[in-house]
């Protein structure tokens, strides 16, 4: 056991009493033998908190446990770099308490881990819809289309990678400084800042379900008209742009600057859609797509109500 890494997973639930302890369990079932839990409760008002003292009275003994509670919620990430700093694992795993681990998924990922170099790992998830449906992260016919290695350019480009599948080197996050405490969300932020500078590894694998719930932060990124996340999307948009190396690199936040401002001026998000035409400038020229969503902007053509629809449907 001395020469095994440990994995440490922080799990940080905020009025997510009905999955929590599955979510808790799942950790306690890993076939991997080196794991510590550090579980937060973000200021949570449906009983979770009981939950969570319940099961670490009934489960201290079988696994290394820490944990906090806060009275009232503060920011996602800064309650995660709290958390960050007092861990002990060579490992690490960001599980939100809504979603769950399949036993064998520490132990898929440190095999890659330690087969590869990598400082990343990430996999397939299974996403879980309320109405019983679900469906795989990656589909079948994506298998031979997954990145590896120096994936910063497809990260960048769009939505390419499963966040709540990565196993990071915990020294290295470290090293990055954590998760950003100026933004409402980290996946995107985090996904950039580590492909940027350490490679990735894919394991086939499906290890992580994860639930798509609706009111879920992952939900809310196009807001109607108070997005209280693409100012953080913009403010990641305006990193990379400091990051450029090359043409491929250029042409991915050109596509991820185009697909942002669309979806911002469909859902009326008017002043961020501008920021985001404006960072476009900075670095590529005139182009069609941009004279049509200039247009736009400036005429605050609001469609967010049948975008609003458009949305939904997708998701029944």
């Amino acid at each position: 056991m001395q020469h095994i890494p440990l994995v440490s997973v922080i799990c940080t639930c905020h009025n997510q009493g009905s999955y929590v302890l599955q979510a808790l369990d799942s950790v306690l079932e890993q076939s991997y033998p080196a794991v510590e839990i550090y579980i937060i409760d973000n200021g949570s008002s449906d009983g979770s908190k009981k939950l969570i003292s319940d099961w670490i009275k009934q489960h201290g003994e079988q696994i290394p446990i820490m944990h906090r509670y806060y009275e009232r919620p503060v920011n996602y990430c800064q309650a995660f770099n709290a958390a960050l700093k007092s861990i002990n694992g060579h490992y690490l795993i960001d599980l939100a308490a809504d979603d769950f681990l399949h036993p064998q998924h520490i132990s898929r990922a440190l095999e890659q881990l330690q087969g590869s170099g990598a400082k990343v790992y990430f996999c397939n998830a299974l996403l879980l819809y309320p109405d019983g449906s679900q469906q795989p992260f990656y589909p079948a016919r994506h298998a031979g289309n997954i990145p590896q290695g120096g994936v910063f350019s497809a990260v960048v480009q769009k939505y390419v990678i499963s966040s709540v599948t990565l196993v990071m080197d915990a020294s290295s996050l470290l090293k990055e400084g954590g998760y950003d405490e100026d933004l409402s969300y980290e996946d995107f932020d985090i996904l950039v800042r580590m492909s940027r500078k350490y490679p990735f590894v894919y394991g086939d694998f499906t290890g992580v379900f994860k639930r798509e719930l609706p009111g879920s932060l992952s939900t809310q990124q196009y807001q109607v008209k108070h997005s209280a996340l693409l100012p953080s999307t913009f403010r990641v948009c305006e990193k990379i742009y400091d990051m450029l190396e090359g043409k491929e690199e250029k042409e991915a936040l050109r596509f991820r600057l185009l697909h942002e401002t669309k979806h911002a001026l469909a859902s009326a998000n008017f002043k961020v859609a501008g920021q985001f035409l404006k960072l476009y400038r900075k670095f590529s020229p005139i182009s069609l797509h941009y004279i049509l969503f200039r247009l736009w902007h400036t005429c605050r053509l609001d469609i967010s109500n049948l975008y609003s629809y458009w949305t939904k449907s997708k998701s029944l």
